[in-house]
């Protein structure tokens, strides 16, 4: 008898223990960093690191509204020039204007100064630069997770990819150091990103996006006329940012000890 009672005690045993309020439970089995809803507005700064002529300094503003924990719209605006102000215009060209301090966004390196002093100069097509962008994309992220940090305490993260596209505005800089505005039309874009919860409201973003887009800009006049350059353009921007989210769903709370 006493063998029978010793059995049921230990069979029983991990059903009392499994009742515990101490019972060890991963918080990953449910997000209590909700993004469900939510809508995310983010201000960053960008950079773009990979063209030999030009280099831009953007201010990007994004606003995101998150579908699910894995889907989310966003609108774009990147901006390298205030945007509706044109400068000074140039009295034999409506296309063209002077004036900087509207400018501060975009320059040119000097890879393209040693060749502008040597006589020598890139096309015009490679000289385009985006003034504003305006876009929509569609981002996804398939990976969620937590870490921790010097052990200082955890870090709640997710990986995302995004791609869409958009209106592109470009100009270019003539040799006379007048500036071209070259149109408006579509430009793509694909990239990565990081978004670091510190708070449940608050984020740290780090984006890398790729924009490509078909710069076309008419060429010196000639013989034969004035002749449209045409080339691909790629440009690569590291952006660095904050986000804020508002609304959502509240997250239940779960106990946990990790």
């Amino acid at each position: 008898m006493k063998s029978i009672t010793m059995a049921v005690l230990l069979l029983a045993a991990p059903v009392v223990l499994a009742q515990s309020p101490n019972e060890r439970v991963h918080a990953l089995q449910k997000r209590d960093y909700s993004v469900k809803n939510k809508i995310e507005v983010s201000g960053f700064f960008g950079l773009s690191v990979d063209d030999i002529f030009t280099q831009h300094y953007s201010g990007v503003l994004a606003i995101d509204y998150h579908l699910d924990e894995a889907f989310a719209l966003e609108f774009t605006w990147l901006s390298c020039k205030l945007p509706f102000y044109m400068g000074s215009k140039v009295a034999d060209n409506p296309s063209a204007y002077t004036g900087s301090w509207f400018r501060k966004g975009h320059s040119y390196t000097d890879a393209y100064d040693n060749l502008k002093d040597a006589q020598l100069s890139p096309s015009n097509a490679d000289l385009a630069m985006i003034s504003n962008y305006w876009g929509l994309n569609v981002e996804f992220s398939p990976i969620y997770g937590k870490f921790s940090f010097f052990n200082w305490g955890l870090v709640r993260a997710d990986f995302y990819v995004t791609v869409g596209g958009g209106l592109v505005t470009t100009e270019y800089m003539r040799p006379d150091n007048t500036w071209v505005d070259t149109g408006s039309y579509f430009m793509g874009n694909f990239g990565l990103g990081l978004r670091v919860f510190l708070k449940r409201w608050f984020a740290i973003r780090l984006d890398m996006r790729d924009f490509t887009f078909a710069a076309k800009v008419e060429g010196e006049a000639g013989p034969s006329g004035t002749t449209t350059e045409t080339k691909i353009r790629s440009t690569l921007f590291v952006m660095l940012g904050v986000s804020f989210l508002f609304g959502g769903e509240t997250p239940v709370e779960i106990w946990s000890p990790y």
